[in-house]
């Protein structure tokens, strides 16, 4: 489980939101996983997160620019590179049918992204604002 705390805040609200949005639909993933939950469902469930990542993207890209942030060039980089990467473990989600490595891999390489980038990225939103 990915718990919110004030190492993930970026000082703007709206994004801060979009993130909790994000972990909070990540733990639901995770939690079905664990709960043994079939493909079908936990499959909707990484469509939600990949709709929500592409969505929220776009917000948080407009965002940076508009604050001038000097991160935001890398923001969009790593976002593209993320939704690649995403749509890569998605497929191999897909055709698999729920083998375990694939799980473990998908769950592994998303939770550690969704950290890392946040506070090593976005979180340089908290300089332009303040």
């Amino acid at each position: 489980m990915l718990l919110w705390d004030d190492s993930l805040a970026t000082g703007v609200p709206e994004i801060d939101v979009q993130h909790r949005e994000l972990l909070q639909h990540f733990n639901d993933f995770t939690e079905a996983l664990v709960q043994g939950k079939g493909r079908v469902e936990t499959g909707q469930m990484l469509d939600y997160l990949q709709f929500y990542a592409q969505w929220h993207f776009e917000r948080e890209e407009k965002c940076m620019e508009a604050y001038r942030c000097p991160v935001a060039a890398a923001n969009k980089t790593a976002h593209q590179q993320f939704l690649t990467r995403f749509g890569q473990l998605y497929e191999q989600y897909q055709a698999c049918d729920v083998d375990f490595q694939v799980v473990a891999q998908t769950f592994w390489e998303l939770q550690k992204w969704f950290i890392q980038h946040i506070r090593g990225v976005d979180y340089h939103l908290n300089t332009c604002v303040s």
